[in-house]
């Protein structure tokens, strides 16, 4: 497939179908994914409320507990987060949670090594940051701690090549990425940031450039909206991820055995 379009930022839910255009229309999506929710998951701070699409995108919505006894006990959506269930399944090695200053009960990151150090040692081959959508399940694990989780790329820009030549040809000034390789970049700003005493270290971000082979890819339809996107299958660095993208956002052609180079956000859920 071929996009035309001059690439912007996409935000989360338009980069699975699910774009609204106000804020009255964002509270009538979310009432509608909460009515439609045929899943959920119980944890110590009230419950996920699961909404999945035929397609793979899900939105896991936080669900306080009821405020009152009875059958009129309200229960509040205090948020969303958005997910899709790909194919990927990593190796990490969890080293620390992040909680950023808005987050709800519900919310929260991982940072982790991607591979496992010798005997569950912490290191791995490289760091990355992943905003965990089942959060709250996980709250008493000790860290470190070995998993597999399933880690998917939310793309605010997606650049295709045909081959690794002309990914190489695109990097004409200073250093170039590799063909596959993986940059976590919400650690990097991060640590610039710290090193200024004056200025209050942020949490790390779940931000990443992800460069790799196309092994597979889907042009999807979300149902609940009839929005198109897109899906790929990405061998970069030690790891297959999932990608997620916005028509709009895509520039070039993308083509099996094609490099791409993702600048992303990422979700996660553990698969244990």
């Amino acid at each position: 497939m071929n996009q035309k379009e001059s690439p912007s930022i996409a935000s989360n839910l338009e980069t699975i179908g699910l774009s609204v255009a106000d804020r009255a229309a964002f509270e009538k999506l979310v009432t509608g994914l909460a009515e439609a929710a045929r899943e959920g998951l119980s944890t110590p701070v009230g419950d996920y409320a699961v909404w999945r699409s035929r397609s793979g995108a899900e939105v896991w919505l936080h669900i306080a507990p009821a405020s009152s006894d009875g059958p009129d006990a309200v229960r509040e959506i205090l948020g969303i987060t958005p997910f899709f269930d790909g194919s990927s399944e990593i190796s990490l090695n969890i080293t620390e949670r992040i909680n950023r200053p808005d987050d709800n009960a519900f919310e929260g990151a991982y940072q982790a090594w991607v591979g496992v150090g010798e005997q569950g040692a912490a290191g791995g081959d490289y760091p990355l940051v992943f905003d965990a959508v089942d959060f709250a399940a996980f709250g008493s694990q000790n860290l470190p701690a070995t998993c597999r989780a399933r880690i998917c790329g939310f793309c605010r820009e997606l650049k295709a090549f045909g081959d690794e030549a002309a990914f190489n040809d695109s990097q004409s000034e200073g250093p170039g990425f590799a063909a596959q390789s993986f940059f976590p970049v919400g650690l990097f700003t991060e640590s610039e940031t710290a090193a200024d005493q004056f200025i209050t270290p942020r949490a790390p971000s779940s931000n990443a450039l992800i460069n790799g082979v196309i092994k597979g890819h889907r042009e999807l339809v979300n149902e609940f909206t009839g929005q198109p996107f897109h899906w790929l299958e990405i061998e970069s660095l030690s790891a297959s991820y999932d990608i997620v993208a916005a028509p709009r956002v895509i520039e070039g052609d993308i083509r099996p055995g094609g490099i791409v180079q993702a600048a992303c956000w990422l979700f996660g859920r553990i698969l244990k």
